[in-house]
């Protein structure tokens, strides 16, 4: 019944709107997070200037299943520390890039997760039995051993190259189509990347009008990734995979906006476990900071909504500023 808790959150977090892009979230689970799903961003393409950020998300994940010849299991907490970069030109257009650092090791957050689940009623899946803060990540399919260490990693993870189009721009909605290519410059041996280069393009749809009497504003987003070849499951992989969001924002005060969303994309491997690319839906709840003008900040809680798809428990620090 937990899972229905966000859903209500979208529906009831009901008033004028400070700042209206949506949670830059995507599903990091160590063998789902290797693949190019998009990030929403909102309607609006940077019409000047140019944005920095520098995030930080933490991906907690206990979960295994075995089934038949295929085995997943993941104990561990999958670290991205991401600087990204936009730039507008000419007024309809942008591009940018991002540039992943990832660590796979122990963690911290065990301890803080059971209790969070215990207060809760959410499960906990056998998170207790198991020693806290350790790392150990294996998949195998067929007797072929595809990940497995025990021990902590770190390297780069898949450089993403973006751009996006200005379709339509109004104070009541905006329309942009974008698009990224994933680079293949992590190692799937560590689970930084998956070895292929994949591109996805989508809407991005922002609208201030609709839900205007409620003092929301609300984002969608639809596309399509394009899957290249990569080296995990590779016979299983598939070609194409779907993507979706759905969010709201709700003005606090005229620096901060809470904001809710789900985020979804369809399978990435056709495997027979679902911790191997299988289906995701994401909760997320959080909050935007608008420091200045200039300098922004989002905090983002978000939690897996369709069991053993996505990690656990993501927690998302982003600071950014607009120049």
């Amino acid at each position: 019944m937990h899972r229905f808790v966000w859903v209500i959150a979208l529906l009831t977090c009901g008033a004028a709107v400070a700042d209206d892009e949506p949670l830059r979230i995507r599903n990091l689970a160590p063998a789902s997070g290797i693949y190019g799903q998009p990030r929403a961003l909102g309607g609006d393409v940077l019409a000047s200037g140019y944005e920095v950020t520098f995030s930080t998300e933490f991906a907690n994940n206990f979960t295994s299943d075995a089934n038949g010849a295929t085995l997943a299991f993941f104990d561990g907490e999958t670290t991205y520390y991401t600087y990204g970069f936009r730039q507008a030109v000419a007024g309809k257009f942008e591009w940018g890039f991002e540039i992943p650092w990832v660590e796979q090791r122990g963690g911290y957050l065990d301890h803080s997760i059971q209790d969070f689940h215990s207060i809760f009623g959410f499960p906990n899946n056998g998170r207790r039995e198991a020693n806290l803060n350790q790392i150990d990540y294996y998949i195998s399919d067929n007797n072929k051993v595809y990940v497995d260490f025990q021990d902590s990693h770190d390297g780069w993870g898949d450089i993403r190259v973006t751009g996006g189009y200005q379709l339509f721009r109004a104070p009541e909605r905006s329309l942009a189509i974008r698009a990224l290519v994933k680079l293949p410059t992590g190692d799937i041996d560590t689970l930084t990347g998956s070895n292929g280069t994949d591109g996805a393009t989508w809407l991005d749809y922002t609208d201030r009008e609709l839900l205007a009497r409620l003092h929301m504003s609300m984002t969608a987003a639809v596309g399509v990734i394009a899957l290249g070849e990569g080296d995990l499951l590779p016979q299983q992989q598939r070609h194409v995979a779907g993507y979706g969001h759905f969010g709201v924002s709700y003005p606090l005060t005229q620096a901060w906006t809470f904001k809710a969303q789900l985020d979804y994309h369809s399978q990435f491997v056709d495997a027979a476990v679902r911790q191997i690319g299988g289906t995701a839906l994401q909760g997320a709840l959080g909050a935007n900071w608008q420091i200045t003008p200039q300098l922004f900040t989002n905090f983002a809680l978000v939690e897996d909504l369709i069991s053993d798809s996505t990690s656990d428990v993501m927690v998302q620090i982003m600071l950014g500023a607009k120049l």
